[in-house]
């Protein structure tokens, strides 16, 4: 089923265009992974799903009546404790209302191994869905479903975990760097 959509959603900055005109529709247990330079605008893409950020142009339908858990990429509370343990308790609140949706804002920059193996697992049991903002490859094709990769201010969408999409992106060079030798070949013969 139909969970949301992104109607030709842009963001820009003073001095930059983060991404625009980005339409898709998320499907109900879809686990989609964000990636993207530093500074792209994963994060922001976010709070503008969650309604915490006003996008520049276009809009996000259908989120009335879900419920989103979110863990922020730095967690301010709980001072007292360490950065894993901070990102478990946000985890823990978040998950405590069994949201529809989910969204981790590079979940895994302060966790060290145990605790990520351990997010994985607990995130392999949860069946909503997944938004996720990272850098972490071995999360991205342990958890990960779909690729929304931002770049150069467009948002292109890849089925399958990061592996997949770094194999797909590896076959459409190639076959572009074909095309351009052709085309090459091609001009030769012309000025010939």
């Amino acid at each position: 089923t139909k969970l949301f959509r992104i109607n030709h959603l842009s963001f820009e900055l003073p001095h930059r265009d983060c991404f625009s005109d980005f339409t898709t529709q998320i499907q109900f247990g879809e686990r989609i992974g964000i990636i993207g330079r530093n500074g792209s605008g994963k994060s922001s893409l976010l709070k503008i799903i969650m309604g915490e950020l006003d996008s520049s142009g276009g809009d996000v339908s259908g989120l009335d009546g879900i419920s989103i858990g979110y863990v922020p990429q730095t967690i301010t509370n709980y001072e007292d404790i360490s950065g894993g343990e901070r990102f478990n308790k946000a985890l823990s609140e978040a998950l405590a209302d069994n949201p529809d949706i989910l969204i981790l804002d590079e979940p895994t920059n302060h966790l060290d191994q145990q605790t990520r193996y351990s997010l994985m697992r607990m995130l392999d049991n949860y069946d909503g869905t997944l938004l996720v903002a990272t850098h972490d490859t071995n999360f991205l094709n342990q958890c990960i479903k779909k690729i929304w990769h931002i770049d150069n201010g467009r948002i292109s969408v890849f089925s399958g975990n990061y592996e997949d999409y770094i194999n797909e992106r590896g076959i459409l060079r190639d076959v572009q760097e074909r095309k351009l030798e052709i085309l090459k070949k091609e001009r030769k013969k012309t000025i010939v």
